[in-house]
């Protein structure tokens, strides 16, 4: 409950093992109500630290702002007052601190050392707080949209090629914008550019993979492909359905639109002359967090209905996000035998999945057996909505009006197709892109397979991976292998992959290790083995990253954000392991006149792992190298087991994974490395004991 924040731990320390917590909360929250937690846990004498986001807005209810005036200098002397151990400072701007006066012993850090101040603080008998004093995010962006705040002057994108998909970036910036993006090699990480709020926060990570974009500070906001209007031979004629009253529930996740899209369903249904109820419920999120928007359309002077759905009591569903529609507050006014569902499968990574990428996200199926539907039924409308929009009309941002396009099509949401276009207008936000987005969902419930191919035409479902062409000798050992039609194309790919990272000899033991496993038939041990195996050998060292770096499949995601831009405007952020170990605590910008640096770099590959290999001598390299070798091993005396029977194929296939979750860079490889080295040693003895 709002004002209880922190206080539940007086109650649970006791009998906990953890000492101390942290908990979170906005000044708005304080100033109402959360400083009586605070107090009581001052009084209860427990190790906690609170984190008080000093933004001046209550983002909770809307972003207003603030009824309080109480400045940081006295919110600091004030928290000292009630029994606070220690209080600090957090800010994006040491600068406006220049020359203030603050209580004795309270510092102020930079935002940058904020899990420095967390560390130490967390140390500290009794009740610490961290005031951060930082502007609200979403309230930025949403300024920066309306043009009361000045627009971003660059952008942040992720060469795909080189990011290990470990989740670092989102870890340090806690960002629901840093999303799992799915590659021919595997789970990588994007930056959704149509919900960035470009704090750049996300670039803390310890990631050679991120880019910067310079941007004209007039531009609208980058999209993420080309954007086209469907030619007027796809423009379906309007249609309207006969049905008096429609009850329709929307849900979809806070930033995203959803109660934008509710007001232009409404608006257009009163031009059409309908009564119109509604209630928008958006908990206590802008961003991320679940929202539900209920409309009841009748026909004028038709008794009234309450403006919130009741159980089973929907005609319409449309699901924006399928995870927030298959919660049990939004399912529940589903009828299992009459609603008609319109939901989108591309499903917004959940806070968990960016921090650990490898998160599965629940099946359409399963989220089609939330609504009682199987995914072959007729009162289930399904299509990758975000897919869609962004392909076709440039960003994602017009997702829901698409959907709303598909719902307006079917005849089950009784709005005019010019009223709906009337009410894009009205609302006066991206029109063009908005009414293309309306016209591709309403063509795409007549024709979805040619809506598809123009989608694919214009923007690939997953990222690209350009390679060479292998040689007719390495075609020829990847036939011996006799794959599948399945397993034959991806070898292909990982083996020229490698024959680029080093040589062909290189990539060939590649196929003799895949070759020790494929006489089981297992499609499923074979892609493991395959992929793992690559993972391990097309190690990122220097050599590597400076070759991906200049690879158009990696620069691509740069031409998608913005096509005007030339290369000259991009900034590579790194941290060489070299500069790294004489001192150099930050990344460094390197501008493209740096491109025939790095390309010499990409050329020393011919020296990796010799003695000649200036960088191979790091513990890190090192390690990688040896983590080869010993994989091989594993596979080798798993082919032993497989063979006798003491090890089955679901055992090999978790053995053969493992190393997937070696992911990231420096000091969190070696982590986790230590971590996969041990539970693969653990799971081969465990086969010798069967």
């Amino acid at each position: 409950a709002m004002g209880n924040e922190g206080a539940q731990w007086i109650g649970m320390a006791p009998f906990v093992e953890t000492d101390h917590v942290f908990q979170n909360f906005g000044d708005g929250t304080y100033f109402h109500s959360g400083q009586l937690a605070i107090q009581a846990a001052i009084g209860a004498g427990v190790n906690v630290t609170f984190k008080i986001l000093y933004n001046d807005t209550v983002a909770m209810t809307g972003g207003q702002v603030t009824a309080h005036r109480v400045g940081v200098p006295d919110l600091a002397s004030l928290l000292l007052t009630h029994g606070a151990k220690e209080v600090v400072i957090t800010t994006e701007d040491l600068g406006d601190y220049k020359g203030v006066h603050l209580p004795k012993g309270v510092d102020v850090h930079d935002r940058t050392e904020l899990l420095e101040v967390q560390k130490r603080l967390s140390t500290v008998p009794g009740v610490t707080v961290i005031i951060h004093d930082q502007a609200c995010a979403a309230e930025i962006r949403r300024g920066r949209r309306r043009g009361t705040v000045p627009k971003a002057t660059q952008r942040v994108v992720i060469n795909h090629r080189i990011c290990e998909g470990c989740g670092d970036c989102g870890d340090v910036s806690n960002c629901l914008s840093v999303q799992p993006l799915s590659t021919p090699l595997g789970r990588k990480t994007r930056i959704d550019q149509a919900s960035c709020n470009v704090d750049l926060s996300c670039l803390q990570g310890d990631c050679p993979a991120f880019m910067t974009i310079k941007v004209d500070e007039d531009a609208s906001t980058p999209s993420n492909g080309p954007g086209v209007a469907p030619p007027e031979d796809m423009r379906p004629g309007p249609v309207r359905t006969e049905r008096i009253a429609t009850s329709i529930r929307m849900s979809g996740i806070g930033g995203t639109g959803v109660v934008t899209a509710a007001q232009m369903l409404g608006t257009a249904a009163m031009l059409d002359g309908l009564q119109v109820d509604g209630v928008d419920q958006t908990g206590l999120s802008q961003k991320a967090g679940p929202v539900i928007s209920d409309l009841v359309l009748s026909e004028a002077n038709t008794p009234r209905r309450s403006n919130q759905i009741g159980s089973q009591q929907a005609d319409v569903l449309v699901a924006f996000d399928e995870l927030v529609a298959a919660s049990d507050a939004a399912v529940g006014v589903s009828d299992p035998g009459a609603s008609v569902v319109f939901a989108s499968t591309s499903i917004t990574p959940m806070g968990t999945q960016i921090t650990r990428p490898w998160i599965e996200t629940p099946s359409t199926v399963e989220l089609a057996n939330r609504f009682d539907l199987e995914p072959s039924d007729d009162r289930l409308v399904a299509l990758d909505s975000l897919y869609l929009a962004e392909a076709l009309t440039g960003t994602a941002s017009t997702a829901n009006t698409l959907m709303i396009g598909v719902a307006i099509q079917s005849g089950e949401i009784p709005v005019s197709v010019a009223s709906f276009e009337r009410a894009i207008a009205l609302n006066g936000v991206a029109i063009e892109a908005n009414l293309a987005a309306f016209a591709w969902g309403r063509h795409w419930f007549l024709d979805p397979e040619r809506v598809e191919r123009d989608a694919a035409a214009l923007g690939a479902r997953t990222p690209r991976v350009d390679v060479d062409p292998l040689s007719d000798r390495m075609i020829w050992a990847i036939d011996e292998l006799d794959l599948d039609d399945e397993c034959q194309p991806l070898m292909e790919l990982l083996v020229s992959d490698l024959s680029s990272y080093q040589d062909e000899a290189y990539a060939r033991r590649l196929i003799d290790l895949v070759g020790l496993v494929s006489d089981q038939k297992s499609e499923i041990l074979t892609e493991a083995v395959a992929r793992n195996g690559h993972k391990l050998m097309a190690y990122k060292d220097e050599y590597e990253v400076a070759r991906l770096m200049l690879a158009e499949d990696g620069l691509a995601a740069v031409d998608s954000v913005h096509g005007q831009l030339g290369r000259g405007e991009v900034r590579w952020l790194l941290h060489p392991p070299t500069l790294r170990a004489l001192g150099q605590e930050s990344k460094i910008a390197f501008s493209p006149r740096s491109r025939h640096l790095f390309a010499l770099l990409a050329k020393g590959k011919k020296v990796r792992g010799t003695r000649k290999d200036p960088f191979g001598r790091a513990p890190l390299r090192k390690l990688e190298r040896a983590m080869v070798e010993e994989y091989f091993e594993a596979i080798s005396r798993l082919r032993i087991e497989l063979q006798r029977g003491a090890c089955d194929i679901e055992t090999a296939v978790e053995i053969a994974s493992m190393p997937d979750s070696v992911r990231g860079f420096e000091n969190l490889k070696l982590e986790r490395a230590a971590q996969y080295r041990q539970s693969l040693r653990a799971a081969l003895a465990s086969l010798g004991e069967s």
